[in-house]
């Protein structure tokens, strides 16, 4: 198994007095870079065992800088790790001391950060002040405690590229009037109407049920898209007939359902001419792979 593959924590014994470890996640190097150095991030994955915490994350990031991490457990246990950075080169190398409290020695590590083309391989060389020390080291549990950390920063940079889309521009040419169509007849709630130091109006609308909102705009900058050119947003609903009689009575101007091929749709438009379709997908459509 290479050293080199995902989710695989390398380790090395160089001469008497050294631990060389790597890991390759896959993250471009500037992040892992910026997940190892940065308070903002440290907290969420370096925590140490199950039930741990790091309520103190403290780091001066410079040659001569200082650092603390305070790491806490469940029953208020704490334990500290503490050091000095004697070499920062943004992204590629860090040279820190470390010392952990309970009377452990202090080493000096030395991390790099090397490109794999969109992953990052992450290499970390631990100097003991001797053999023991490193023999000490190897048996409290290092190489376990290693794997598990590095396992939360997998999880950690994994759910970093989570992407939600939670907000759809709706370029009309009357606020009002699309406030109106879509609160009034459509049902939508409106989430938030401002207008943030007088610059343009902020008009957010959620549909219900959904986890997906609108934003109604006119010349806000960088949306530069003319009213009436979206084209078939979707609402997908549980009844297209009677989600269509419901438009109907609130004087929508809806089409007829279409069928294509078990996949219900009715075609709409609000006032400005930007194009919607209710979608209902029945129990027992299948995926084009299981026909």
């Amino acid at each position: 198994m290479s050293v080199d593959e995902l989710g695989v924590t390398g380790f090395e014994l160089e001469g008497d007095a050294v631990v060389r470890i790597t890991r390759v996640v896959a993250a471009p190097k500037d992040l892992v870079f910026a997940v190892h150095t940065s308070p903002r991030h440290l907290p969420n994955w370096m925590v140490g065992p199950p039930g741990w915490t790091m309520p103190v994350c403290e780091i001066d990031l410079r040659a001569g800088g200082a650092y603390r991490y305070v790491f806490r457990a469940g029953d208020g246990t704490e334990m500290t790790i503490s050091g000095t950075f004697e070499e920062v080169v943004r992204p590629d190398r860090i040279v820190a001391t470390e010392t952990w409290s309970g009377g452990w020695p202090q080493t000096r590590n030395t991390l790099t950060f090397d490109d794999l083309g969109g992953r990052t391989r992450i290499t970390t060389r631990v100097s003991y002040p001797s053999s023991a020390a490193r023999e000490t080291a190897l048996q409290s549990g290092m190489r376990e405690g290693m794997d598990a950390t590095y396992a939360g920063l997998d999880a950690y940079l994994a759910a970093s590229f989570t992407m939600r889309l939670e907000l759809v521009p709706v370029p009309v040419k009357d606020v009002d009037a699309a406030l109106a169509f879509y609160a009034g007849k459509l049902g939508f709630t409106v989430d938030h109407d401002l207008q943030p130091g007088g610059g343009p109006r902020v008009t957010q609308l959620t549909p219900p049920g959904s986890a997906c909102s609108i934003l109604l705009y006119r010349d806000l900058p960088g949306l530069d898209q003319p009213p009436g050119t979206l084209r078939g947003l979707h609402l997908v609903v549980d009844d297209a007939h009677l989600a269509r009689a419901g438009l109907l009575a609130r004087g929508v101007d809806a089409g007829e359902v279409m069928d294509m091929g078990g996949i219900l749709f009715v075609p709409f438009a609000d006032p400005d001419g930007n194009t919607w379709m209710l979608q209902e997908m029945p129990p027992g459509i299948r995926h084009p792979d299981h026909m």
